[in-house]
């Protein structure tokens, strides 16, 4: 099927009830929407017996005329939008500034600060204190340091990505949703998360949510699989066969891209039972000693031996256990042995959270690399418990202050020990609940680049856009660019070449599916063959997209998109939107008028810019 135009669909729009006690003296006809903006708008300051004596209508066009935009971002307005090209909505993904508002305040997004080329760990803020960093110049500098957490869907492993834009809306109907596992997150009904079938809303995943009369969420099905944060990439059996035997890497260079060591992966790949047939490994390779010939005994000098013993200090040792040395378990045995006087000093008390407990663990102030002749010194030593002393691992001196100490007193000399980052992939867990959470304040962070999403609350998190990643593309719908409609030499032209991209997308398919035989389970093995030939399909292939915003931001955007400057088919759906919106909230849209643009399109314009 090829479609000509976008079709677009009203699915939420604002709701409003007076408050008692906050009476308003209404004129004229006016949508909720309307009513919610002009109620926001009177109450800073307590006018609303309006004085004026005029219309929700008249009295938005003079909020409008004066630029106090600020009230119309309490109306929230979400859009289906069907029979557009992936182009079109890659173009609404990044430069949604305003757009497609999400999480509630609280929601914690994970980031990871690189130093010399080295992660420091995750480090959890809430999407709140982000947004608030945009508000002064010194947090919008901190900002451009932030490195999000986020998911390179094609090698199916996480990274980190800068941040382009944080916006805040108003107060949107947003649910709690609870795993299986214990993680929580409080969003919109149209936010979209990662699932085993491809980026879905919460409505999707969940069937249809609604509110009952009695303020509880109603939601059609539980216990749907979600993608969350990370396992250890050579954890995962999936991850692990596909360097191993699909791209025919070394162990050592898997080990190299896990952040492991080659034994760790030679012993996850017997846990998982993915060895070779014996000698297959060695199959079109030549021996690196072909040819070379020994001669028995021992004959390197003294400082051949030095060199040699060198290269295998450390972690180039192949015994190597991530610093577990001799030296290590002497040190810290010296610190054992005070452990009950440290408990009982402390009165079996955590000196980070409070808890009391017996199973408490013992914590260097000043860490061991830092001071090594403080390792049995009592007053470097204070009781924590399990998740606080996880919780300091790598942030020691973070925290020395906290513990009374200074940190004057590290040795001049300390080197910071830096661990290779392991790689990470995201692993499955199900829904337990969904809550309704009331009306909260929520937010949104576009990402720069090319990976639009980040680890919220430990769930993989997008925008809310059809993926074509497990998407049957069999049968997809293509769109008809708007420059050559109209036009049948070059609508054959172009039809030709996208009935070659489908063709070649579903040979694809089949050849991989016989390339991905091993792999049991054959739905599971469609959806690889589709993710690695929907590289074929062009910009052309129809998708749809949930588009929610506040009035204020659909003014921007559309002001931006309807413009003569602004590409043909994103032009062309900017103006239906207009129409759209101009009949189901004219108080907030009357100012823009559609015309006739000097290329023959329709254009539009408004009168009051930036509001």
């Amino acid at each position: 099927m090829y479609y000509t135009e976008p079709k677009i669909t009203v699915l939420s729009r604002p709701q409003f009830t007076e408050p008692a006690g906050l009476p308003v003296n209404w004129i004229g006809d006016s949508t909720d929407g309307e009513r919610l903006a002009e109620f926001a708008g009177r109450l800073c300051y307590m006018s609303q017996r309006n004085p004026a004596s005029r219309s929700t209508r008249e009295y938005l066009e003079n909020i409008k005329k004066q630029g106090h935009g600020s009230v119309l971002e309490h109306a929230n307005y979400s859009l289906l939008v069907e029979g557009v090209s992936r182009s079109l909505t890659h173009e609404l993904v990044r430069h949604r500034a305003g757009m497609a508002y999400c999480l509630a305040g609280d929601t914690l997004i994970y980031s990871e600060h690189m130093d010399r080329g080295h992660r420091s760990g995750p480090t959890k803020r809430s999407i709140k204190s982000i947004y608030e960093m945009t508000l002064t110049p010194h947090g919008r500098s901190r900002l451009k340091l932030l490195r999000l957490r986020c998911l390179d869907e094609t090698t199916q492993t996480f990274t980190t990505g800068k941040i382009a834009a944080v916006v805040a809306s108003g107060i949107k109907p947003a649910f709690r949703v609870t795993l299986a596992d214990g993680k929580s997150i409080t969003c919109t009904k149209e936010h979209r998360f990662l699932t085993p079938t491809g980026w879905q809303s919460l409505e999707d995943i969940v069937g249809k949510i609604t509110i009952s009369a009695g303020g509880m969420a109603v939601v059609g099905k539980l216990g749907e699989s979600i993608c969350v944060n990370g396992t250890p990439a050579y954890k995962d059996a999936g991850w692990l066969r596909g360097r191993y035997h699909d791209d025919h890497l070394e162990q050592r260079e898997i080990a190299e891209i896990a952040g492991v060591s080659p034994h760790t992966i030679r012993a996850w790949i017997r846990k998982h039972k993915l060895q070779k047939a014996a000698g297959a490994w060695s199959v079109g390779r030549a021996p690196r000693n072909k040819g070379t010939r020994y001669t028995a005994g021992w004959h390197h000098s003294d400082v051949t031996r030095a060199d040699l013993a060198a290269a295998k200090r450390g972690e180039r040792n192949h015994n190597w256990r991530g610093g577990i040395t001799r030296r290590a378990v002497a040190l810290r045995k010296q610190a054992h042995i005070l452990r009950p006087a440290v408990l009982e000093r402390d009165d079996y008390r955590c000196r980070m959270c409070g808890r009391q407990s017996n199973q408490l663990t013992l914590h260097h102030v000043l860490p061991i690399w830092a001071r090594p002749d403080l390792v049995a010194d009592l007053g470097n030593l204070v009781s924590v418990c399990r998740p606080c002393h996880l919780s300091l691992n790598g942030k020691e001196l973070e925290y020395v202050e906290h513990f009374g100490r200074s940190l004057e007193e590290v040795a001049l000399n300390a080197t910071v020990p830096r661990a290779r980052p392991r790689t990470l992939t995201p692993h499955t867990t199900t829904i337990a609940s969904v809550v309704y959470a009331g009306e909260v304040e929520t937010y949104d962070i576009e990402m720069a680049g090319s990976h639009h999403n980040f680890v919220a609350n430990g769930f993989v998190t997008h925008n809310s856009q059809l993926s074509q990643r497990y998407v049957d593309e069999s049968e997809a719908n293509f769109v008809v660019p708007p420059a050559i409609i109209g036009d049948a030499s070059l609508r054959d032209a172009w039809q030709t070449q996208i009935d070659g991209a489908q063709s070649a997308y579903i040979a694809l398919v089949e050849q991989l599916m016989e390339r991905y035989s091993w792999v049991p389970d054959r739905v599971h093995r469609r959806k690889m063959a589709r993710e690695a030939a929907r590289g074929v399909l062009p910009n052309s292939t129809e998708t749809k997209i949930v588009v929610s915003g506040n009035a204020r931001a659909w003014r921007t955007l559309l002001e931006l998109r309807s413009s003569e400057g602004a590409e043909l088919e994103i032009r062309r759906w900017a103006v239906m939107v207009i129409r759209v919106m101009q009949n189901e909230a004219p108080g907030f849209f009357s100012d823009f008028d559609i015309y006739q643009a000097d290329d023959r399109r329709e254009a539009a314009r408004v009168i009051y810019h930036k509001v």
